[in-house]
């Protein structure tokens, strides 16, 4: 069973070490987004791929022997800005199956496809990376003038395995491009964790929107065997996150992954539904936390087996989330609704986060395993007086009636599993959790009410699977 979560910040778990017992920390400080992951700024990548895009168009160099591409490339050149790389992240990736020298293209656009006029531009940089050290890099560019592609290797030669792998990511690029693109804007980056671990060694891709010079929109997203991070924005809000591999040791089995997922799941809804977030936003944080908490293994028992032998490590694994740790925020675009009152402002941010720890002994058994997951929901949001009737708020005192709602909760649970001589001994579990709504209510803008809801609630439980007096067998 999976607890609710809380807390903005992610502290690596403490752990205390007595009589010179070994500590080992499987999933100690979670990957720091600000070291792989960039949510404010274009990568350094990206601005070169803007910056050489005009040379480019300037010698309007197409490579032969790419016929299909240069075709699709024509025709995208003089699609709006927002949907140029239809088709085209795909087609890349596939002719490097049968083609898997470096590729440069540029299309003039023929027309100002913008009726807006405004200087709108987008890059992606996509760079693969093989077992063997060969990378892939593939970049697209769409400004006002037109269209770049590029595909480069470096680092020696492809093997036809190695060119298989890549090739087969192509519908998972494109799927990803598409997300971004539409109307609704997604993040979908699901197939993109699902590469080839026998020949490919990580995924990176960078995908940025501009505006009058500034950043629009941006996805940021890394998979290897080790870690997988993301982080998305646009007008709406930014979401980040983090995923730590490193430790497959505390992975439980898919059947407990799933569960993990689902009731992760629905407590994002609750949140969503009690804090009034934007639905299309959370509906693309849920997919992306699902993709980067999924598809990366499960201790499953071989059911081949005719005897299937349950060790302690199967029981301990049973106790846990069975999800590798990790890091999630969210946190919408703060809107003021209220023109009267300025300082009231429509928000939504949350954050949840797993990390777990695990303590052996002098005698090198098994001593202790911990795992701490948090959540945290800050959000404010003005309600009509009258149900049914919607808010209507202005300058004039008599559209001010409302209530104005503000939320903060906390929740955390600790999970503790202490050994004997390496079987597991006892399981404890301990859930806390604090919660303030405030209500402010106003007529004809007068505050005529304010009521503090405060809910807190704390339990614990434990349970003894080796009695006191057990005696264990030694070597």
């Amino acid at each position: 069973m999976v607890g609710q979560i809380s807390g903005i910040s992610f502290p690596p778990p403490r752990i205390a070490s007595a009589n010179g017992a070994r500590v080992n920390q499987p999933a100690a400080t979670p990957p720091q987004p600000s070291t792989r992951v960039t949510l404010s700024n274009a990568s350094d990548e990206l601005n070169a791929i803007y910056s050489i895009s005009a040379q480019k168009l300037r010698t309007n160099t197409i490579n032969t022997g790419h016929s299909q591409l240069d075709v699709l490339m024509g025709a995208n050149a003089n699609q709006p800005i927002s949907g140029a790389f239809q088709g085209l992240g795909k087609a890349l990736l596939s002719q490097i199956k049968d083609n898997p020298s470096d590729f440069s293209a540029a299309v003039s656009s023929t027309k100002n496809v913008d009726a807006s006029g405004t200087d709108k531009a987008s890059a992606v940089a996509l760079d693969i990376v093989t077992q063997s050290g060969v990378k892939v890099s593939v970049s697209l560019s769409r400004q006002q003038g037109g269209l770049v592609a590029e595909v480069t290797t470096t680092g020696g030669e492809l093997t036809d395995k190695e060119t298989d792998a890549i090739a087969g990511l192509a519908d998972a690029f494109q799927s990803t491009l598409d997300g971004m693109s539409g109307k609704t804007p997604t993040v979908n980056v699901d197939g993109l964790t699902q590469f080839n671990t026998t020949q490919l060694k990580s995924v990176d891709l960078n995908a940025d929107v501009r505006e009058s010079g500034q950043s629009v929109q941006s996805l940021n997203f890394q998979s290897d065997l080790t870690q997988r991070a993301l982080s998305y924005k646009d007008a709406n809000g930014a979401f980040q996150l983090n995923t730590d591999l490193s430790h497959p040791e505390l992975l439980g089995t898919l059947g407990q992954q799933d569960q993990a997922l689902a009731a992760y799941d629905k407590q994002l809804s609750n949140a969503a539904l009690r804090g009034y977030a934007n639905q299309d936003m959370m509906s693309s944080f849920k997919s992306a936390f699902h993709a980067l908490n999924s598809h990366y293994g499960s201790n499953e028992i071989d059911k081949s087996h005719q005897i299937i032998t349950v060790t302690e490590t199967n029981k301990a694994q049973s106790y846990l989330s069975g999800l590798a740790d990790f890091s999630a925020s969210f946190q919408q675009t703060d809107v003021k609704s209220n023109p009267y009152k300025d300082d009231e402002k429509d928000s939504f941010a949350y954050s949840f986060s797993q990390s777990s720890s695990v303590i052996d002994g002098v005698d090198g058994n098994r001593s202790k395993i911990t795992q701490n997951t948090k959540s945290h929901l800050q959000a404010s949001f003005h309600e009509s007086l009258t149900a049914g009737t919607p808010l209507a708020l202005s300058m004039l005192k008599s559209s001010q009636n409302y209530t104005y709602h503000q939320i903060n909760e906390d929740s955390s649970t600790d999970t503790t599993l202490d050994f004997k001589k390496g079987l597991l001994a006892t399981v404890g579990t301990s859930q806390t959790s604090h919660s303030l709504e405030t209500v402010k209510t106003y007529n004809d803008a007068l505050l005529v009410k304010e009521t503090k809801t405060p809910n807190d609630h704390q339990e614990s439980h434990q349970l003894k699977l080796l009695s006191e007096s057990i005696k264990v067998k030694t070597k």
